[in-house]
């Protein structure tokens, strides 16, 4: 059996492009052992995402991936949660998720930029006003040429700073690591280096978070640099953090990103037996 797996992945149901089955499909295809759907803000593709995984002989993880308040991108991954438990608190996320998209569309709108929202939500069935993210926004303005690509659109309009950025509503990373628990999931704090450059500021985060509830950090990753990747598991072990790992699969929306492929190679099964024994 394959020893390879991968613990964060989106599909349609946020800002990937494969539906949940399809989702699953491929990850057997990519010979994984197990993998997790991490939508972001939603857990309402993990149904259809785990039938289909035991259907296809791969060990499905039920996931979300919640986006926090910090001043900069920081994101937590929940594993194992309790889809029905945490869903109803996952509706204000979503709330915020809608209105900022609507700001936005606005926003840009009155500038001359002819968008509408139903365009944003147009590249997949499964989207919604609620779900979509600004990679969608991004996507109908490359299409009617107001940019070359998505990376152009969020460096000159949409990414933090940028004119037509919008916040949204979020829970600080100790609420979010608490909703995560309270619904029998283990925390992981997502791509750090995202969140934090310096090692000394990696650190004081990772200490922070842990002393919140933390269980691990996302030390294996798709766009890390092995020096980065090193870091973050000399911190982990430093702060008592177990290791987690996942490619950030999003399909066409991350072309570059391969199932189950992490800079070093890939994400070992071993790392979530540990994760398993630590909430059970």
């Amino acid at each position: 059996m394959t020893d390879k797996i991968d613990l964060h992945m989106h599909s349609s149901r946020s800002d990937g492009t494969l539906a949940p089955r399809e989702l699953a499909a491929v990850c057997a295809g990519a010979g994984l052992r197990a993998a997790a759907l991490t939508d972001h803000d939603t857990v309402g593709g993990v149904q259809e995402f785990m039938e289909e995984c035991a259907a296809l002989g791969v060990e499905g993880i039920p996931g979300v991936e919640i986006s926090a308040k910090y001043r900069r991108e920081l994101h937590i991954v929940g594993l194992y949660v309790n889809s029905e438990k945490i869903s109803g608190s996952l509706e204000k996320l979503r709330g915020g998720r809608r209105l900022r998209n609507i700001n936005m569309i606005e926003g840009l709108r009155a500038d001359g930029f002819r968008i509408t929202m139903d365009e944003a939500c147009g590249f997949s069935e499964d989207s919604t006003p609620d779900t979509i993210g600004r990679v969608h926004i991004a996507k109908v303005l490359v299409k009617k040429g107001y940019a070359a690509d998505v990376n152009e659109v969020f460096e000159k309009m949409i990414g933090r700073g940028r004119p037509y950025y919008v916040s949204r509503f979020s829970l600080p990373p100790e609420e979010s690591i608490a909703l995560i628990k309270s619904c029998g999931g283990a925390a992981v704090w997502a791509h750090p280096v995202y969140t934090e450059d310096k090692r000394e500021e990696l650190e004081a985060m990772a200490k922070r978070l842990k002393s919140a509830g933390l269980d691990a950090m996302e030390c294996l990753y798709s766009r890390y640099s092995e020096a980065q990747t090193r870091m973050c598991m000399d911190i982990a072990e430093r702060t008592g953090l177990l290791v987690s790992g996942g490619s950030d699969f999003h399909g066409e929306n991350k072309p570059d990103v391969k199932p189950g492929a992490v800079c070093g190679g890939y994400v070992p099964y071993g790392l979530l037996e540990k994760i398993k024994e630590r909430i059970r």
